[in-house]
């Protein structure tokens, strides 16, 4: 059987389908079969692009890093002010009700396969790279004066990580304590305090232009 000429398509309606079955039967209960299940096809088609379901599992991981990091790289590469950098990364940080289901997964597989090897050099380098990006804009920030850091950037960009993955499992898991936006503000008045920088608390009618911009690069990246 030809695989379809749309094999991008396909590898993500299964990629899709293996998000619903881990967070429905959790990692360690995926089979084959039940993602050519929840994605409406037989289970040798599932074979023609994924040859176990590790293999699934670790696109998984090719996901995020694309939803994390690469889409947040692109949605600041035409800002100039590093406030409104670190402003837009936050807010692209944290998951959206559209990003819940690759997010929740996420989580989940990274403690399932916590003694992985493999699986522990993907999560540790996509959250390296995120430390990075952040560090890079906080040390912009320093040389133009903006910023005033009461520890190494490159703590504070860890820190920013952490609160990060702390309010993003909360919003994942239904914790009603804050909502999407509320967890932005958090992690934004934290970034303030650290960097001594109160511009990061932007005023509403500024904040509705990343709002909107945030909207779009997450809308670009589910497509």
């Amino acid at each position: 059987m030809p695989r379809p000429r749309n094999q991008t398509a396909r590898r993500q309606q299964l990629l899709e389908a293996a998000l619903q079955v881990i967070n429905t039967n959790g990692p360690a209960n995926v089979q084959m079969k039940d993602v050519a299940d929840a994605a409406g096809l037989a289970t040798g088609s599932v074979y023609y692009y994924y040859d176990n379901v590790d293999e699934l599992l670790r696109h998984v991981h090719a996901l995020a890093y694309e939803r994390y990091y690469t889409s947040r790289v692109e949605a600041i590469g035409g800002l100039t002010d590093p406030r409104e950098k670190v402003a837009t990364l936050i807010r692209l940080g944290l998951p959206s009700p559209s990003d819940v289901p690759l997010s929740l997964a996420l989580y989940q597989v990274t403690v399932d396969k916590a003694r992985d090897a493999d699986h522990g050099e993907m999560i540790t380098d996509l959250c390296g790279q995120q430390v990075r990006l952040y560090q890079q804009l906080l040390d912009e920030g320093v040389e133009q004066g903006y910023f005033t850091p009461l520890a190494s950037t490159h703590r504070i960009a860890e820190n920013i990580i952490a609160l990060e993955d702390g309010y993003g499992l909360g919003l994942c898991s239904g914790n009603h304590d804050y909502d999407f936006d509320e967890a932005v503000q958090s992690i934004l008045e934290a970034v303030s305090l650290w960097t001594q920088c109160p511009d990061l608390l932007t005023p509403t009618r500024k904040r509705s232009r990343v709002r909107t911009q945030t909207s779009r690069v997450i809308a670009e990246a589910s497509a």
